[in-house]
C-alpha cells in the first residue's frame, strides 16, 4: 500500500487558510514575545528583581557572596554564622559596613548586589525558567514522534505532523539558549555558581567538578544538545512532507528506521541538558533521576500543547473532523498517564533523599521548605499531581473538549511553577513569582509561537499521504 491508495474527505487546500494569515501570526507573536522580553528585562534592571527590602540571611539560599561575607562579619565579632540567620540582609549591610570600614571584605561588591538585589541575576532566572519551558514542549513534541515511529502507530497520524512542527523548532530555539551561554562565556555567574572564580578556588566539590563544570565544554554540551534535537527534528519533519507530494513509503521506512537510535540520543541528551542547566544550579547536589524528571514534565507539557493546538485548529478550520473524539481520548490518556509519572518519579525522587538523609542531598529540598517555599511545594504537589489526577482519572473527561482543554491548560501552568521551582529557590528568598518571571515567559513564548508557525507555513498540517492515514481516520477506542 502506498499513499497514493488513500481517498480522504477533507480537503487540502483549507491548509492555505492558516497560510495565508501565517506571516501575521509569526509578526504578531514575535513582536509580543520581545516586547515582553524587553520589559521583563527593565522590570528586573529597575526594580532590582523581586528582591524585597525585607529579605533575610539564610545560610541555604542566600547568595554565595552575601555567605562569605557574614562568616567574616562572624569571625570579626565572635559569633556563630547561626546567630545571623533569619536576620534582614540590610541590617547585616549596615553592620559589615559599620566593622570593615574602609577595609572592605572581599565580594564586597557582589554582597552589596545582593542585599539590594540584582536585576542582572534576577533577569537570568527568570529567562532560564521561560527558556527550559518553550525546549520542554518542542521535547515532549519530539518524544511523541520518535515513539510513535518506534511503535508503528496508526492511530496517532492525524495529530503527529503538530508533533513534528514542534519538534522540528528546536533548531531556531537553540538561539534562545545565547543570553544564556554568552554571559556564562564571558565570565558571568549570575546564575551558575561554578563559574565563579574565587568560589573554585575556595571549594572542593566544586573545584573537583571543574573538569565537567566549565564554560566551554558547558556550551560544547550544549551545542550537541541542539544539534542532536534538530537533527532529528528537522530529519522527521522533512521526511514527512516529502512523503506528502510522493506518496513514497520509502519516507516512513526511513523515519522507523531512525526512530530507535533518535529515541537513544534523545534519552542521553535530555538527562545530560537537565543536569547542566537545572542541577548543576546547585553545584553541591545531585539525582541520579533529575534528568527523568525533567523529561516527564516536558512530555506532560508537550501533550498539552498537542492538545490545545489541534482544537485551534479545528476551530479555525484548518483541521475537520480527522481528529477525532477518539483521539483526543488518547491524546488525554497519555497526558495523564505521563503526568502520573511524572509524580511517581518525584515521589520517588524525595523519598530517596528524605530516607537516606545525606545534609549534600536534603538542603535541595530544605530550601524549598522555607521562607515561604514550602507553600509553592504543596502547590505543586496538588497542582501538578494529585489534582489532575483526579480531574483526568475518568474516561469521560478525557473524551469532553472542554475538559481537555481546562486540563491542558491547567497542567501547563503547573508545570511552569514546576520548573520556577525548581530554579527559583537558589536566587530569591521570595517564593512569589513576580512581573519579570512572569513578562520572561510569555515573552519567551510569543517568539516560541512565531518559531512554530514559521516552521508550519512551509506544509500542509496534516501527513496527508501517509501509509497508515486511513487506519488513523477510521481509529476508535475499545
Amino acid at each position: 500500500m502506498t499513499g497514493h491508495d488513500h481517498h480522504i474527505s477533507f480537503d487540502p487546500e483549507r491548509d492555505r487558510t492558516l497560510r495565508e494569515h501565517g506571516a501575521k501570526y509569526v509578526r504578531v507573536s514575535l513582536i509580543a514575545g520581545v516586547v515582553c522580553l524587553v520589559l521583563a528585562g527593565l522590570v528586573a534592571f529597575i526594580g532590582g528583581g523581586s528582591t524585597q527590602a525585607d529579605e533575610v540571611f539564610n545560610s541555604h539560599t542566600s547568595p554565595s557572596a552575601l555567605v562569605g561575607v557574614v562568616e567574616l562579619l562572624a569571625e570579626a565579632e565572635h559569633h556563630d554564622v547561626e546567630s545571623f540567620e533569619g536576620q534582614p540582609v540590610a541590617e547585616i549591610a549596615a553592620a559589615a559596613e559599620k566593622t570593615f570600614g574602609d577595609e572592605l571584605p572581599p565580594h564586597w561588591d557582589e554582597f552589596l548586589q545582593s542585599s539590594t538585589g540584582s536585576g542582572w541575576e534576577r533577569f537570568q532566572a527568570s529567562y532560564l525558567v521561560g527558556f527550559l519551558f518553550v525546549v520542554s514542549l518542542s521535547l515532549g513534541g519530539l518524544f511523541f514522534v520518535l515513539i510513535q515511529h518506534v511503535t508503528r502507530a496508526g492511530w496517532s497520524v492525524v495529530v503527529r505532523r503538530i508533533a513534528e512542527i514542534m519538534a522540528a523548532a528546536l533548531a531556531p530555539l537553540a538561539v534562545l539558549s545565547l543570553p544564556i551561554l554568552i554571559p556564562l562565556l564571558l565570565g558571568s555567574h549570575a546564575l551558575f555558581e561554578w563559574n565563579d572564580p574565587q568560589l573554585v578556588q575556595t571549594d572542593e566539590l566544586i573545584r573537583h567538578k571543574r573538569p565537567y563544570l566549565n564554560p566551554g565544554f558547558f556550551t560544547i554540551r550544549s551545542l550537541i544538545y541542539f544539534v542532536v534535537w534538530a537533527g532529528l527534528g528537522s530529519f522527521l519533519l522533512s521526511r514527512s512532507r516529502a512523503q506528502d507530494k510522493t506518496g513514497d513509503v520509502r519516507n516512513t521506512h526511513s523515519m522507523q528506521s531512525i526512530a530507535p537510535v533518535g529515541l537513544l540520543l534523545f534519552a542521553l541528551s535530555v538527562n545530560f541538558f537537565a543536569f547542566d542547566y537545572l542541577m548543576s544550579l546547585a553545584p553541591h547536589w545531585f539525582s541520579a533521576i533529575y534528568g527523568v524528571y525533567y523529561f516527564s514534565g516536558a512530555v506532560v507539557g508537550g501533550l498539552a500543547t498537542m492538545i490545545l493546538a489541534s482544537l485551534w485548529l479545528q476551530r479555525k478550520g484548518v483541521l475537520g473532523d480527522e481528529v477525532t473524539t477518539e483521539h483526543y481520548h488518547d491524546l488525554g490518556k497519555l497526558l495523564f498517564g505521563f503526568n502520573f509519572f511524572w509524580g511517581y518519579i518525584a515521589f520517588s525522587q524525595y523519598l530517596l533523599i528524605w530516607y537516606a538523609n545525606i545534609p549534600e542531598e536534603t538542603g535541595w529540598f530544605l530550601i524549598r521548605q522555607e521562607n515561604g517555599w514550602k507553600v509553592v511545594s504543596l502547590i505543586v504537589l496538588f497542582g501538578h499531581l494529585l489534582i489532575p489526577f483526579l480531574g483526568l482519572i475518568s474516561r469521560q473527561s478525557r473524551r469532553n473538549r472542554v475538559s481537555l482543554v481546562f486540563w491542558s491548560c491547567w497542567l501547563l501552568v503547573m508545570h511552569w511553577v514546576d520548573l520556577y521551582w525548581n530554579v527559583l529557590p537558589q536566587f530569591s528568598v521570595n517564593p512569589w513569582p513576580g512581573l519579570v518571571d512572569v513578562l520572561a515567559t510569555v515573552g519567551l513564548c510569543g517568539v516560541y509561537i512565531a518559531l512554530v508557525f514559521r516552521t508550519a507555513s512551509q506544509g500542509a498540517w496534516l501527513p496527508i499521504r501517509d501509509p497508515r492515514l486511513n487506519e488513523s481516520l477510521a481509529f476508535h477506542n475499545v
